[in-house]
């Protein structure tokens, strides 16, 4: 499947866009025109603030045109983006290939994205043979791309995005980090493209190589003041320097240079020719580019299944192939069981402990009666006189007793003899039982730590990847079928670290016993197996509302503020510390926590278990519940990251791309 570059007309008249806000809209570009010719190298100068990086998005179709028009290839880049898939490549500044993978690899995922379904695997390395050729990576083929220098994790970047072939390439500042040196063979590499076919458009502060363009495009507060060859610009500003004209701009009010620019329009340009050529420009080449932008509005992009596939394999090869990241997400649930382990190595599991009832009704009879005999001896300050009686017998040897004879006469004692009088409390003797205290702060601590590691492992899986996530979306990307890759992926880490975990744990306990410890009791909790379900189940719904984090947030630093205010919430609403026995408190615990449900499917409140140490109240112990209620949250929450990535492109960027 040969892909064969095409460049694409860029014409932009009378261009106007400005910021949402009515009557107080500023305007970012004003009256902008020019026409740039399939194959012709364009860099794009300016000031800060003239308008650059508002030319790049309206480009892209990101913004919104107030009024004019900006078309490529003879269509409106705002309202016919689905027809220009494919056409427009976009090199940012940030590299955005997976920095684990080799550049080979890194292609080989980039290409599945890019070219259309129709693409067979032949194509694809087809493709990335091409690129990889063009673009002079052919020793950097199999290097890693975090060890690649600056040049060419550039050039990888560029590779990426001339693999479908695009005919306008639309490069932002990507030689800002450069050596000069490294700057020179980009700029070279971009002419090269551009004499190969491609439109290029490049955003660039560096003056230095700006001649190897076909013509410069300079911007000043918002409006076009040159549009032509670097010479003829340095006689049109009368300075001996590309640096002089961004002075002679700034020092001169706005619109005197654009005016400057329009009168040598009109100077220079007969209404005869330019009729001549608006009848050249819309009968002849833009049919051909719009045959050829047709063709590729055609070619679908892959299918949701293809590209969960491919998504889930970039992730597990950038993961695998990670070693510093491998080796922490090994060594972490190892370090957390450690923790676990010397936190409860002076706890006595199966120390014993007496339940108690309610008084039966003899027993209540002779409590009363006693507890009368005791009151009257107690009550005066001497009972010698009183002779043999039964009170006085007592309170001759209470008075050899004068702490018992204090704690009797505490106002409490009497609180306590009324309250198993009247069944208040439970005061008689029952049975004895393993104490639960210890099994389940144990069990409880467990859950804590499984949700504890879902939250950090999830929340940074989106942000990271913002750039290549913007960037694949113009190609197609379902977002769908991104999340869900993402779910499945963070599920396959998860259930690795919560099985070394619960195995290191278990271990440890199965040394202790050995050496004569005791361990958490059974009655207590569920097996080993089950436990360890729940906590992977409950860990990933944990990273899948952290993904909605991810998802919201536009930089890792943010993303990392938010961990805490997810992980109190859920300690608070898991029936860990606080009992979560009914009410609204229980709804929300049961829609939001998925440590409330790790801890109620771990934990085993069956009979034996005293009142005080019933967190959740009644429920139903089947054990189906936890487990589907754990499901739904993950699918929910994976609803609603989608749902939050679609809202941003089309209401917060202003995106006008088809929903995938």
């Amino acid at each position: 499947m040969n892909q064969r570059n095409m460049g694409l007309r860029v014409e932009a008249k009378n261009l106007t866009v400005q910021t949402r806000g009515g009557s107080e809209a500023k305007k970012l570009l004003h009256n902008v025109s020019f026409q740039i010719e399939p194959g012709e190298f364009i860099c794009v100068l300016g000031p800060s603030g003239s308008g650059k990086t508002t030319l790049v998005r309206s480009l892209l179709g990101e913004l919104e045109i107030s009024s004019g028009q900006l078309l490529v290839g003879g269509h409106d880049v705002f309202r016919e983006a689905n027809a220009l898939r494919g056409a427009i490549g976009y090199v940012p500044q940030r590299d955005i290939n997976p920095p684990s993978l080799t550049v080979e690899r890194a292609l080989h995922y980039a290409s599945i994205v890019r070219l259309p379904k129709e693409a067979v695997k032949s194509d694809h390395s087809a493709a990335v043979d091409r690129v990889v050729e063009q673009l002079g990576l052919e020793r950097a083929r199999k290097t890693t791309i975090s060890k690649l220098s600056g040049g060419e994790a550039k050039r990888a970047v560029l590779a990426a995005e001339m693999l479908g072939g695009p005919g306008l390439l639309v490069v932002d500042e990507a030689t800002s980090s450069l050596d000069p040196a490294t700057e020179t063979r980009i700029m070279s590499l971009l002419a090269d493209r551009a004499r190969a076919g491609t439109t290029v458009i490049t955003i660039t502060h560096h003056l230095v190589n700006v001649d190897m363009a076909d013509k410069i495009l300079i911007l000043g507060h918002g409006e076009v003041v040159w549009f032509g060859t670097r010479i003829e610009a340095l006689v049109h500003f009368n300075v001996h320097r590309l640096a002089d004209i961004y002075l002679a701009i700034e020092d001169s009010a706005p619109g005197y240079w654009s005016a400057k620019w329009r009168e040598l329009q009109n100077a220079e340009l007969s209404a005869t020719l330019s009729e001549q050529q608006s009848e050249s420009v819309t009968r002849e080449q833009p049919e051909a580019e719009k045959q050829r932008i047709g063709r590729l509005a055609h070619l679908s992009p892959p299918g949701s299944l293809r590209q969960f596939s491919m998504f889930l394999q970039r992730q597990l090869d950038s993961f695998f192939h990670d070693r510093s990241g491998f080796i922490l997400n090994v060594l972490l649930p190892i370090a957390l069981a450690v923790v676990v382990l010397l936190g409860f190595a002076g706890t006595r599991f199966r120390d014993t402990m007496m339940l108690t009832r309610f008084l039966e009704s003899g027993e209540k009879e002779v409590l009363a009666d006693v507890w009368g005999e005791i009151r009257e001896a107690i009550s005066k300050d001497s009972v010698a006189q009183e002779g043999a009686t039964i009170p006085a017998q007592i309170r001759v040897f209470l008075d050899s007793q004068p702490m018992m004879l204090a704690h009797l006469r505490e106002p409490s004692t009497q609180r306590l003899v009324k309250a198993a009088l009247t069944d208040t409390i439970r005061l008689a003797p029952d049975r004895e039982i393993i104490n639960p205290a210890g099994t389940l702060k144990w069990v409880s601590l467990m859950s804590i730590c499984m949700v504890i590691l879902g939250f950090v492992t999830g929340f940074r899986e989106i942000v990271k990847e913002r750039p290549m996530l913007d960037l694949e979306r113009r190609h197609g990307l379902h977002f769908a079928s991104y999340v869900l890759a993402k779910v499945v992926y963070l599920g396959i880490i998860l259930g690795v670290q919560v099985a070394i975990f619960r195995t290191t744990v278990e271990l440890g306990f199965v040394l202790r016993d050995a050496l004569g410890g005791d361990t958490p009791a059974e009655i207590y909790r569920r097996g080993p197996a089950i436990s360890a379900s729940y906590n992977w189940l409950a860990a990933v719904a944990c990273s899948s509302f952290a993904l909605i984090v991810s998802a919201c947030a536009r930089s890792t630093d943010r993303g990392v503020l938010a961990v805490p205010l997810l992980i109190t919430p859920q300690i608070l609403l898991g029936a860990t510390i606080l009992p979560i026995t009914g009410g609204a408190f229980r709804v929300v615990a049961m829609l939001f926590s998925p440590l409330y449900w790790a801890h109620r499917g771990c934990r085993s409140e069956g009979n034996g278990v005293p009142i005080f140490w019933q967190n959740l109240g009644a429920y139903d112990t089947s054990l189906w519940i936890p487990y589907a209620a754990l499901i739904a949250q993950i699918v929910a929450a994976t609803a609603i990251t989608v749902i939050i990535l679609r809202w941003q492109e089309h209401v917060i960027l202003g995106r006008n791309l088809p929903k995938r």
